[in-house]
């Protein structure tokens, strides 16, 4: 079966490479590497919007059969920080090169957002993992949070650039005149709620460390991305650091850079050295 798609250059239809593979379900994707004695990460989550971690209780689970270790702020390797994504993919001047708080996960006990990953437990398979961490018990100190974004708030402000360097106001036409000229307006304010798109590969790594650096298989589009902010976040230069990505099961833009998951299970590798 050939999956075809129309060439405007010379008018006519051209294979699309990996057609076939996919929709037959023998492209290997970013979870079916093979790869030898493979470990499970499943990672615990922050269940406040606020505050800081004030105890994690690990012992327990450490025990347990199958559980090989429990990953959180206080095993975790270092990091050095690493600019915003936007600084690194576009590489304007007029970009600012804040760190990434997004990546920059388990250096502290500090939570900024509800879901924030806060540890991983890693074990000899995903059901052991996702059981173990159900397990884990987490005592937070919970501070004031401010999350609903209002149209009526009084701290709203145009930011000097957007996505990331051009105008943030541009304008085209006339729509008050276009208005009042109209036959028929229609005034109203309407609210939807938040919704995702769902690729059919979800985000997926596989890391591993080797004498030569760290080897990922990732579900990206950006494996330049990719390598440029994690190398320096882990002390390596770009060529130390091996992405594979041979296919990848959709991403609407958002496998196009790296985020937490990818620097977890960097973390977590390095926890175990030896084991993929």
């Amino acid at each position: 079966m050939t999956t075809q798609i129309e060439s405007p250059a010379v008018g006519r239809a051209l294979p699309r490479l990996d057609g076939p593979a996919k929709v037959t379900g023998t492209a290997p994707y970013a979870f079916e590497q093979p790869v030898n004695e493979p470990l499970y990460l499943y990672p615990l989550q922050a269940t406040i919007a606020r505050g800081r971690v004030a105890a994690i209780g690990t012992a327990a689970v450490e025990v347990m059969d199958g559980v090989v270790a429990v990953l959180t702020y206080r095993n975790a390797a270092r990091l050095a920080p690493t600019k915003d994504v936007m600084a690194v993919l576009f590489n304007a001047a007029e970009v600012p090169s804040a760190e990434d708080q997004e990546l920059a996960i388990l250096q502290s006990d500090e939570v900024g957002f509800r879901g924030q990953i806060i540890g991983g437990v890693i074990a000899e398979s995903l059901e052991v993992a996702r059981h173990a961490a159900d397990l884990v018990r987490v005592d937070y100190e919970q501070q004031p949070h401010d999350a609903e974004f209002r149209a009526d708030r009084g701290d709203l402000y145009a930011p000097d650039h957007v996505n990331p360097a051009a105008a943030t106001d541009t304008e085209q036409g006339d729509v008050e005149a276009g208005l009042a000229a109209a036959a028929a307006t229609v005034d109203e304010t309407y609210r939807t709620p938040m919704q995702h798109n769902n690729p059919m590969e979800p985000h997926t790594t596989i890391a591993l460390w080797n004498d030569d650096g760290l080897t990922l298989y990732d579900s990206t589009q950006g494996v330049h991305v990719l390598r440029a902010m994690l190398a320096p976040m882990f002390g390596l230069d770009p060529e130390q650091i091996r992405v594979i990505s041979p296919y990848v099961g959709g991403g609407f833009g958002a496998k196009g850079m790296p985020h937490a998951h990818n620097v977890l299970a960097a973390l977590a590798a390095r926890l175990v050295p030896g084991r993929p």
